[in-house]
C-alpha cells in the first residue's frame, strides 16, 4: 500500500510540478519483428482485426491512471503520441502474426472484400495504471466467424506490477500486459 500512495504522489507530483511546456509523448515499444514467408502467409486465412474499442475516457491522448476505486486522472503533460486504439490495434496485429499459425491478421481494409474472413475485436475498459502500483488491462475479445456469430471469446483481466515509478514505467507495465494478452489470444485461436 505505501509503494501505491508513493507512486501516486510521484505521478500527481510529475503532472501537477511539470512547467507548461515540457510535455511528454509516449508511444508503445513494437513488437519484435518476425519474419514469414509468403508462401506460409497465402495459406493461412486472413483474420480482420477490428480497431480496438476503449472506454470513453481511454480514447482520449491523456494517459489515464486510476487513484483510487473510484476516481481517475488524466495525466495533462503525459500523454500518447497518437490514438492509443491505433497503437494497441497494431500491436496486437503484429504480435499475432508471430504467436499462432492458424491465422494471417490483417488491419479492417475498406478498399478489400473482407466479408468472409474472421474478425476479431477486443474491447478495453481498463488500460491504466493505478494507485495499487499495477498497469490494469481487462476488457473483453471476441472471435466472429463470417456469418456474424461468435466462435469464441474471452473476459481480460491483466494486471502488472510497475517496475518503477513514473509514466515510462507505466507504458512498459501495459506493453508487457498487451504481451501477455496476444499470448493467451494465440492460444485460444
Amino acid at each position: 500500500m505505501k509503494r501505491g500512495l508513493l507512486l501516486i504522489s510521484a505521478l500527481l507530483a510529475g503532472c501537477s510540478s511539470a512547467p507548461e511546456n515540457s510535455n511528454a509523448l509516449y508511444v508503445l515499444p513494437e513488437a519484435s519483428s518476425i519474419t514469414i514467408n509468403d508462401s506460409v502467409i497465402a495459406q493461412r486465412p486472413q483474420l480482420v482485426v477490428r480497431p480496438v474499442v476503449l472506454a470513453s475516457y481511454l480514447a482520449d491522448s491523456g494517459i489515464v491512471y486510476r487513484t483510487s476505486e473510484t476516481q481517475i486522472i488524466q495525466a495533462k503533460h503525459n500523454q500518447w503520441a497518437h490514438s492509443i486504439s491505433e497503437q494497441i490495434t497494431q500491436r496486437v496485429i503484429n504480435e499475432l502474426r508471430g504467436k499462432q499459425s492458424q491465422y494471417w491478421p490483417v488491419e479492417v481494409n475498406n478498399l478489400l472484400d473482407q466479408t468472409s474472413d474472421n474478425k476479431l475485436q477486443l474491447t478495453l475498459s481498463k488500460f491504466n495504471g493505478s494507485y495499487d502500483g499495477n498497469a490494469e488491462i481487462e476488457g473483453e475479445w471476441l472471435l466472429i466467424d463470417a456469418n456474424g456469430k461468435a466462435k469464441s471469446s474471452a473476459p481480460i483481466k491483466i494486471n502488472m506490477p510497475l517496475q518503477d515509478e513514473g509514466y515510462d514505467a507505466l507504458v512498459d507495465a501495459l506493453s508487457i500486459g498487451l504481451n501477455n494478452l496476444t499470448d493467451q489470444i494465440a492460444t485460444q485461436l
